[in-house]
């Protein structure tokens, strides 16, 4: 399933904000209950337009709304929160600029996972994507971490140790180890991993994450486990074992 990377854009025209994945059942759609949009102005923001040098950029506005998933046998409700930004468009009937506020949330809970999970990936795996997900809307850095830390869980999965021997005592293996460990057996894989540690690297150290680059690692990722843990894996398996033992004959 391609990855829907329009979905994220993190700003939402609210007359046409979109549907997520449900969080709860995965299956149904979490929709928008339109009359849940409350947007509220704080009196401090009010109170600038006093002010002579007073631009439309200055206004603040808090936004609430919930969500929630059409299967009527889920129903979970999720509630997002956040500001709301303006764009700046031309109106070309008026012949002038004109501002339009956007919502940008901030917070969801529950929040939509990012990326669809193979059944098989094992449970740290799945937990951290997703607490990255949910971090994905209020500290994209936060996000990239915990991305970092399901990397690590799934060379787990992978069977890749955690620790070398070098002169008879264990020495514990950093995550750039662990991946070049891998890469012997899969050098394509361990690339994705490679650029998904880089982006949780900058995580780690309390860098800025861009949007952008953090949507990369996620789109990366969830293409990586497929590969690496999805259905696809064991029925390539499967097809190679089959051709092995009969010698591709399927006439015998």
């Amino acid at each position: 399933m391609a990855f829907k990377r329009d979905l994220w854009s993190g700003t939402y025209d609210k007359d046409h904000f979109p549907s997520f994945p449900c969080p709860m059942c995965l299956t149904g759609n979490a929709r928008l209950n339109q009359e849940s949009i409350d947007v509220k102005e704080p009196a401090y923001s009010a109170k600038n337009r006093e002010d002579a040098d007073w631009e439309p950029c200055w206004d603040v506005e808090r936004f609430s709304l919930k969500l929630t998933c059409d299967d009527p046998e889920c129903g979970e409700i999720s509630v997002v929160s956040g500001d709301t930004s303006l764009t700046e468009c031309f109106d070309e009937e008026d012949n002038r600029q004109v501002f339009f506020a956007h919502l940008h949330p901030r917070a969801m809970f529950p929040a939509p996972v990012l990326i669809s999970i193979p059944e098989l990936a094992p449970p740290e795996v799945r937990e951290n994507i997703r607490l990255a997900s949910s971090l994905y809307w209020m500290d994209p850095s936060s996000s990239a971490n915990r991305l970092r830390a399901s990397v690590e869980f799934l060379l787990d999965f992978l069977e890749v140790p955690r620790e070398s021997m070098q002169d008879g005592k264990a020495r514990r293996l950093d995550l750039n180890a662990r991946i070049a460990f891998y890469g012997k057996v899969n050098a394509e894989h361990a690339s994705s991993l490679t650029a998904l540690r880089m982006v949780g690297n900058l995580g780690s150290h309390g860098e800025s994450v861009r949007r952008e680059a953090l949507l990369d690692a996620f789109e990366i990722y969830e293409y990586t486990l497929e590969e690496l843990c999805g259905q696809r894996k064991s029925r390539i398996e499967e097809l190679r074992q089959k051709l092995i033992s009969t010698k591709g004959n399927y006439n015998v």
